[in-house]
């Protein structure tokens, strides 16, 4: 009797164990509302067991009150567990299998009394419910190996809530009573596999918090405040790996440099404010020319970079014209509207060989013939021949 006291709190007491766990975790990222939900949805399941085996006054209703915790804690974690990848539950269906398996459930209480199919009626229930959670992890997009791993987990535990009960009560079963209940294989079964469920889930989805924190920190280092777009080691590195993929892939890829116009006497005549307003403009005039498949950074005060894959000399050179001719029709709130904002320009494509960093310099060097010819005009470094367009154009 004691060592079954023992086992009965071994999974209140790993599911109360996590359930402060993310508690601590939501304390220090209180925007993450899925980490207080899955919070919750532990303390939920760890009463739940708690009812299991230490029961209240009236042993129906503490079963009843016991499946409703399960229910709740493991409609919590599924809803949490997506909320991470900006995903909902088909709340619909969710909702639909859960009355129905809980209404079996209560009827097998109440109506017609049957441990044996109580047990197939929660148990086909959670098996359902969480087999939804793993269809909806399964179309998660550019998923990490960590993300492999809560799918997988999730899959297989869904699967074992079928697999399990038809299996241990075809050896063991059927029960009369809870107190042949509480020392069957049954009950051992779930109390090992749910236990250890809970610990590899748990722990999962902790190691995809560290991970998703270190790669906001990651991206923070790399980000730019004021314009939102890379800074110069953030270009630098992303620009490096966009190198050796096209590398591998032999296609062109080509860089255009960019430097605002007169930028220190907007600064000094209009106030820093004015000259932060226009660096965003222009942030979001190249963010927009450029869309998701290219690299743009700020990577000096007023210089800007856009690494542009499978780009040749000349569509770079038509890129830099089309950003240079829409910046300079922009109005800019705090400048008059007679005073244009322009920029210059300076391209490059890349060699075999080169680094970014070689690519930036001859980029770099074409700016500033641009800016020697008088500013509000595109430059290019490189053998313009081939692209069919003059090198002084």
């Amino acid at each position: 009797m004691e060592s079954g006291i023992y086992v009965a709190l071994i999974n209140p007491g790993i599911a109360l164990i996590f359930s402060a766990t993310f508690l601590l975790l939501w304390h220090h990222q209180r925007n993450t509302r899925y980490i207080l939900l899955l919070c919750a949805s532990f303390l939920a399941i760890s009463v739940g067991f708690l009812l299991q085996y230490f029961t209240l006054h009236d042993p129906e209703f503490s079963r009843l009150v016991s499946n409703l915790l399960f229910l709740a804690g493991g409609v919590g974690l599924a809803i949490g567990s997506l909320w991470r990848y900006e995903r909902t539950m088909p709340l619909q269906t969710i909702g639909v299998v859960g009355l129905v398996g809980f209404a079996a459930f209560i009827w097998f209480l109440y109506v017609d009394p049957s441990i044996t199919l109580r047990i197939y009626a929660i148990n086909f229930t959670f098996g359902a419910i969480t087999l939804l959670v793993a269809a909806e992890l399964r179309f998660v997009a550019n998923k990490k190996l960590i993300d492999n791993i809560l799918f997988g987990l999730t899959a297989f535990w869904g699967l074992s809530f079928f697999v399990r009960p038809i299996l241990v009560l075809w050896i063991d079963g059927p029960y009369e009573n809870y107190a042949q209940y509480h020392q069957s294989l049954y009950w051992y079964t779930l109390t090992l596999s749910s236990a250890l469920f809970l610990l590899l889930i748990a722990l999962s989805i902790i190691c995809a918090i560290a991970l998703d924190v270190m790669e906001k920190l990651r991206l923070e280092s790399q980000t730019d405040p004021l314009s939102g777009l890379l800074n110069r080691r953030g270009f630098e590195e992303q620009g490096e790996e966009a190198l050796h993929q096209q590398r591998r892939r032999a296609m062109p890829v080509s860089i255009v440099v960019c430097d605002l116009d007169h930028f220190k006497s907007i600064n000094d005549s209009h106030g820093h404010a004015v000259g932060d307003e226009v660096i965003r403009s222009f942030a979001a005039c190249l963010r927009t020319a450029a869309g998701p498949d290219h690299i743009v950074g700020r990577v000096g005060g007023e210089e800007f970079s856009v690494l542009l894959r499978g780009a040749t000399l000349g569509t770079a050179r038509l890129f830099a014209e089309g950003v240079r001719t829409t910046f300079g029709t922009l109005p800019m709130e705090g400048l008059p509207a007679a005073l244009r904002t322009t920029a210059s320009f300076g391209v490059a494509t890349w060699r075999d060989g080169e680094t970014i960093n070689d690519l930036f310099i001859r980029a770099d060097d074409a700016l500033y013939e641009a800016k020697k010819a008088g500013r509000d005009r595109v430059r290019i470094n490189g053998d313009a021949a081939s692209d069919g367009i003059a090198a002084g154009a």
